[in-house]
C-alpha cells in the first residue's frame, strides 16, 4: 500500500467514524422528535376537530382536510424513523465496502479505537432514550407505540458492535480503491 493509499484508507475510517457517530446522535432524535411530534400532532387533532361552522365555513371539515391528513403523515414518522435507521446502518456497511484496504496494524488498532468510541456514544445515546421510554408520562406511552423504532435504539449498542464486526470484515478485507 502506497503513502498515498494509506492516507486515504485513514481518511476513509475518519470519515466512517463521524458518519456513524451522525447516526448514533440521529437516533436519539429521530426516535425522540417522532415521539413528540406524533403526540404534539394527536393533541392539536382532538383540540380543532369539533370547531363547527364558524363564519358560515364549516370548520370540522376544513380541519379534516388541513390537520386531519398532516397528522395521518405524522403518524407516519414512527415508520419513517424506522426506515432511515435500517437504510443509515446498511449505509454504513456499504461505505466499509467503498474503503476497503489491506490489511494493515495501524489502521485496525485506528479502526478498533473509532469502534470504542462508537460503542460508548451508543451506550450514552441508549441509556438516555431508555429512560424517557420506561417513563410513566405520555411521550413515554408514544415511544413505547413506537416498537421497531425502540427496539433499534435501545439495542444500539449491540446493533453498533454487529455493524463494526462486519463493517471490520468488508473493510480490512482487502482489493478495494485504495489498495
Amino acid at each position: 500500500m502506497n503513502k498515498k493509499a494509506q492516507e486515504n484508507a485513514l481518511i476513509g475510517m475518519v470519515v466512517f467514524g463521524i458518519i456513524a457517530l451522525i447516526l448514533i446522535g440521529g437516533a436519539l432524535v429521530l426516535g425522540l422528535g417522532a415521539g413528540v411530534l406524533t403526540y404534539t400532532s394527536d393533541i392539536f387533532n382532538e383540540a380543532t376537530a369539533g370547531l363547527g361552522d364558524i363564519a358560515g365555513t364549516n370548520m370540522t371539515q376544513v380541519q379534516e382536510m388541513t390537520v386531519g391528513t398532516l397528522n395521518e403523515t405524522i403518524q407516519m414518522s414512527k415508520w419513517f424513523s424506522t426506515f432511515i435507521l435500517i437504510f443509515s446502518f446498511l449505509g454504513l456497511l456499504i461505505f466499509a465496502f467503498v474503503i476497503r484496504s489491506e490489511p494493515r496494524g495501524w489502521l485496525i488498532g485506528i479502526y478498533f479505537v473509532v469502534v470504542i468510541i462508537l460503542i460508548i456514544a451508543s451506550v450514552f445515546t441508549s441509556n438516555m432514550y431508555e429512560d424517557f421510554h420506561n417513563g410513566t408520562d405520555e411521550i413515554a406511552l408514544e415511544l413505547q407505540s413506537m416498537v421497531a423504532t425502540s427496539f433499534m435504539i435501545i439495542y444500539l449498542p449491540h446493533l453498533i458492535v454487529t455493524i463494526a464486526f462486519i463493517g471490520g470484515i468488508i473493510m480490512f478485507s482487502g482489493g478495494g480503491e485504495f489498495a
